[in-house]
């Protein structure tokens, strides 16, 4: 698993690569939570790498969601592959996260 980040004006941008499972998602959790509590109101995940979510992978990012919200943030997701777009599909989450085909159209939803 990796994670990079890229600033933008008021928005961070997180680029994500590998698999998002048991063995990848502790790490994955104390990132993304630390972004989270940074004081970061608005969060892109970009997921264009990830190859796999399990549930586990899920419960990170259902983390940061719900930690964001908390504070007044709002996270979206963008450029999940067929098989990853599905997972958040049949998991509910494209019902509390926006999930975006494409990263401008994630961050242009905020203008």
């Amino acid at each position: 698993m990796q994670i990079e980040t890229r600033q933008l004006p008021n928005i961070l941008v997180v680029d994500m690569a590998g698999r998002l499972d048991s063995r990848s998602s502790g790490a994955a959790y104390d990132a993304l939570v630390g972004f989270g509590k940074s004081g970061a109101k608005k969060i892109v995940l970009n997921l264009r790498q990830i190859d796999f979510v399990s549930s586990a992978g899920l419960r990170v990012i259902l983390t940061l969601a719900k930690l964001l919200q908390t504070s007044r943030g709002e996270m979206r997701i963008c450029r999940a592959n067929i098989a990853v777009k599905e997972m958040l599909e049949t998991s509910g989450f494209n019902n509390l996260i926006k999930v975006f085909d494409d990263e401008a159209s994630a961050l242009k939803s905020w203008e």
